[in-house]
């Protein structure tokens, strides 16, 4: 199921539990861990059925065992469960128990990983982590959603009968949920679909808010675990669980909802967030901002300016991004409510504030589309220079927040790149730029493209950061082919 590299070596403490550390120097680029998932399962509220092969859309169900979907492409899937309500002991239960709740599909596959004495061992160190259920059964709709999709429907079924080894419980059948999700990583499947693909060692790595490594996962959903920056002997490998353009309060609310994790790491500690003061507010008293005053345990209190020590309540703070939060869900991809919010908010404040980056990012994937459909129109080169711009703000931020071998960096750069290219080839076209302006700012795309596909030179070949990289190639080889014809 996995392959250590021979670089680390595994360790275990009382407060990480089992995690891996560095043995020797590793290299950005050095590959740390290869494993394959231990299954691939659609989300718990997924209705279309997928093909249990390649998990793709399927609209015809297995002729053998009349239980799994199948696609066109695929005419068989995994023996073992074939054989179980083929001839096995699932064979007298109903044969529409996936057509009538699909969402069971991710447990009863697990389930059936348990009863087959080949893949049982495999699942040993999943089913070995406590789980703590008094710290979900209140929780905020998780418990409520594995009932209701999964674990009522999966014990009306009648799967537990005929399973009776594996003594399964409502509350057995709960755990099994909440350890599927707590080592679950999001993978796409062919046809775009996001799923839940379980990797037990990978989900074991410990959390930091600014990674380590880097998570490479192909098409047919391998991962594939390599270092972001230089890692000494002793070093431990961490990964990362939470969306980096996240502010500190809203990753630490992710990682209490989704792995009942407390975070004091480093940035999760640093009122500034690294430099990019990403949760500062406008200083009400003088030109500066405040920051949120956090203690040694991590935990947030008010914002205070250090230049004036001006003080903005937690209330208030949290006030302000309940209201700015209600207005991104209102504003339904209307450019104009976009940039109106820019406009209310911006001078509240930080620039690179997390919400007001999210208001950028809605606004540049507004303009990319917009300039497809108008792309030899008029204002095209309006909306393009301001998708530079909102590009250009991104950057920093994106390099800031996840250092070294970083493939959201390298997606920003892509984004950039595209709408410059798109910008100058306009401007050139028109007469805007003189031939010297125009090959200036080629040689600046060719510098971003070449950064960008460095970034992603270890990425898996058949994976959608792969795709990326041939894509970025292409744009490369057309800047290179526009300066050799316009001189450098």
């Amino acid at each position: 199921m996995q392959e250590f590299g021979e670089n680390i070596q595994h360790a275990h403490d009382e407060k990480l539990g089992r995690h891996l550390v560095a043995s020797i120097a590793i290299e950005p680029g050095d590959t740390i861990l290869e494993e394959r998932p231990l299954l691939v399962a659609p989300h718990w509220e997924c209705h279309q059925l997928k093909c249990a092969q390649c998990l793709q859309e399927s609209y015809v169900i297995c002729r053998r065992c009349q239980v799994f979907p199948l696609c066109m492409d695929c005419n068989q899937h995994d023996e073992f469960e074939c054989e179980f309500f083929t001839s096995g002991a699932g064979k007298a239960l109903c044969k529409d128990i996936l057509v009538k709740n699909f969402g069971i599909c991710g447990l009863l596959k697990l389930l059936l990983l348990l009863e087959n004495p080949r893949t049982k061992g495999d699942c040993q160190m999943l089913i070995d982590v406590p789980i703590n259920l008094s710290d979900y059964r209140d929780g905020e709709g998780m418990w409520q959603e594995h009932e209701e999709l999964v674990v009522r429907p999966l014990m009306e079924s009648g799967l537990a009968d005929v399973l009776p080894t594996q003594e399964l419980t409502s509350d057995a059948l709960h755990a099994h949920c909440i350890r599927i999700d707590s080592n679950s990583f999001e993978v796409t499947a062919k046809d775009g679909d996001t799923l839940k693909g379980i990797f037990v060692w990978g989900a074991t790595l410990p959390h930091h808010c600014v990674p380590n490594t880097v998570v490479a996962l192909d098409e047919q959903f391998n991962m594939k675990l390599y270092a972001a920056v230089p890692l000494q002997p002793g070093d431990i490998i961490y990964n990362s669980y939470t969306n980096p353009l996240m502010g500190t309060s809203q990753r630490q609310h992710q990682l209490r909802l989704s792995r009942r994790l407390e975070c004091i790491c480093s940035r999760c500690l640093d009122p500034t967030e690294m430099g990019t003061h990403m949760s500062s507010l406008k200083c009400k008293e003088c030109p500066g901002f405040s920051v949120c005053e956090i203690d040694s345990n991590g935990k947030l209190g008010d914002w205070r300016c250090p230049d004036c020590r001006a003080l903005l309540t937690a209330a208030e703070v949290h006030e302000l991004q309940a209201a700015v939060g209600s207005a991104l869900v209102d504003a339904m991809g209307d450019l104009q409510v976009y940039e109106a919010l820019l406009t209310q908010y911006g001078p509240l404040l930080h620039p690179n504030h997390f919400m007001l980056l999210d208001i950028k990012q809605n606004i540049a994937s507004i303009l990319r589309a917009a300039a497809l459909m108008n792309s030899m129109d008029q204002p095209c080169k309006k909306l393009l220079a301001r998708r530079v711009e909102l590009c250009s703000d991104l950057l920093p931020v994106c390099r800031a927040v996840v250092p070294g071998i970083s493939k959201l960096y390298a997606i920003g750069l892509f984004e950039y790149l595209l709408a410059l290219v798109e910008l100058v080839e306009l401007q050139f076209a028109e007469s805007d730029l003189s031939k010297k302006e125009y090959v200036a700012h080629l040689r600046t795309a060719s510098l971003v493209a070449t950064e960008a596909m460095d970034l992603l030179r270890f990425e898996p070949e058949n994976s959608a950061e792969g795709y990326l990289a041939d894509r970025i190639s292409m744009e490369l080889e057309r800047i290179e082919s526009d300066l050799k014809k316009y001189g450098r």
